[in-house]
């Protein structure tokens, strides 16, 4: 059976450029009615919702395979290079959102055109972070301010809307917010008791 081998390298039998996949990813042979995947990267394999790092796992045709957790396996490549006794129609499958998914040819051992869901990328928001933990503690408003648009600043990803900054950035919004309320109160009391 031929091994087929997947990843940036040249001498790859698929070659997939993009920087998360590793030179020499990851091998494929059929065996039987599906197939060996056998995972050689640094960043490993999502396969249906599990990951796996320098090890092998049986798949069937039409599992899902994240190569690096969000590249998809071209099924429709390696179909094309391993004989079978079934013919399937032109795969295609549902990513994270639900929506569907279709793989389309890529050229003759050329680069394989992925079309896959960029991942989500985030802001820091250091400076928003910085600056109201320091006004969080001289109890001023803008701290709620920078903590409001570290919560509910929101970007547009996929036709989704999700949040602007990274989890740990919202919840030093949470934070910074919790920490003026407090200052605020303790600097009002202070100053209503020296009255």
């Amino acid at each position: 059976m031929k091994n087929i081998t997947i990843g940036r390298d040249d001498s790859c039998d698929i070659i997939i450029n993009n920087e998360r996949v590793s030179r020499f990813h990851a091998n494929i042979m059929q065996q039987g009615n599906g197939y060996v995947y056998r995972d050689t990267s640094s960043n490993g394999t999502l396969i249906n919702g599990s990951m796996v790092r320098n090890s092998e796992r049986y798949v069937n045709f039409g599992d899902q395979v994240l190569l690096a957790g969000t590249i998809p396996l071209p099924w429709n490549r390696i179909q094309s290079m391993t004989p079978t006794s079934y013919s399937p129609a032109p795969y295609s499958d549902r990513d994270a959102y639900g929506r569907e998914r279709a793989y389309y040819p890529a050229p003759e051992k050329g680069y394989y055109d992925d079309r896959y869901e960029p991942p989500i990328t985030y802001s820091t928001g250091t400076g928003l972070i910085i600056f109201g933990y320091i006004f969080a503690f001289l109890g001023g408003w803008l701290a709620f301010i920078f903590g409001s648009i570290l919560i509910n600043s929101k970007q547009t990803v996929n036709g989704k809307k999700v949040n602007k900054y990274k989890p740990s950035s919202v919840t030093n919004g949470w934070v910074i917010i919790t920490i003026a309320a407090i200052c605020f109160i303790i600097y009002w009391i202070i100053i209503i008791s020296n009255k």
